[in-house]
């Protein structure tokens, strides 16, 4: 059984011990790949170190949108050189959050101009939203997202949302969110949405503790769908491999 969590801030968990053993749960769990989504431009180059030094790790990179005002020409010049890097595998996290201080306009200039570098680079997108997502597909949508695809993480919307998500090409990030007890809409969309469009996530550790969560994001996906849990994990790992263009066998290996 082989499971990819498609979003784990690695970085985010101390170096040593702790980041050690994030890696090797996941090894213990049969979690092959872990991808880490980029937030700040500092933490890029540790984000492609960890990914160089620890097989079946990889990496998006992108400018959150609590961070969209640091967009300038220099760090296009620094993001278009970046996901050159073969251990990238999309850009982002990138998108709009209105809980956040920077204003639409400035978000939205940098989820435009960080569209346009995914698509001539010919990689998917993660996309992050948080009460903008029908302006996001927007967006996406007269930038040409379709052409490559990627992932609306943490996916917890309605029937309706998903299929205007699945429309574009996307496919659906799901998470801790669907652990929840108060979730309602997010497993009444899950039902009947297409198998190939689902991918699993922990958004850990900023939504779960740790990878550990994955099994169990997995089962209750599983439960849902009619599926045994190893079901799940050749399903969701099939269409993250797809997506991320991931090819041959590559085993995390449980050192930091």
């Amino acid at each position: 059984m082989e499971f990819c969590d498609t979003h784990i801030h690695l970085p985010a968990f101390a170096l040593g011990e702790v980041l050690s053993h994030q890696l090797t749960t996941a090894a213990l769990l049969g979690v092959r790949r872990l991808i880490q989504p980029g937030v700040s431009p500092k933490s890029w180059p540790r984000q492609l170190a960890l990914s160089v030094e620890n097989p079946g790790v990889y990496c998006a990179l992108g400018l959150h949108p609590r961070m969209a005002d640091q967009w300038d020409l220099t760090l296009e010049a620094e993001l278009c050189r970046l996901i050159k890097h073969p251990r990238v595998v999309a850009v982002g996290e990138i998108g709009l959050d209105a809980r956040v201080e920077v204003s639409a306009a400035v978000q939205k200039k940098a989820l435009r101009a960080q569209l346009a570098i995914a698509i001539s680079a010919g990689l998917p997108v993660i996309f992050h939203s948080v009460k903008g997502l029908a302006d996001l597909l927007e967006i996406g949508a007269e930038e040409g997202i379709a052409d490559v695809g990627g992932v609306v993480h943490g996916f917890s919307g309605s029937p309706e949302l998903a299929t205007r998500v699945l429309n574009l090409g996307l496919h659906l990030g799901i998470g801790p969110v669907l652990l929840r007890t108060n979730a309602r809409k997010l497993p009444q969309a899950l039902v009947h949405v297409p198998a190939s469009a689902l991918v699993l996530e922990t958004d850990a550790p900023d939504m779960a503790p740790g990878v550990e969560s994955l099994r169990q994001v997995a089962q209750k996906l599983a439960e849902l769908r009619g599926w045994s849990l190893g079901e799940c994990a050749q399903i969701t790992s099939e269409n993250a491999c797809r997506l991320f263009k991931f090819s041959g066998p590559e085993d995390i290996q449980g050192k930091g």
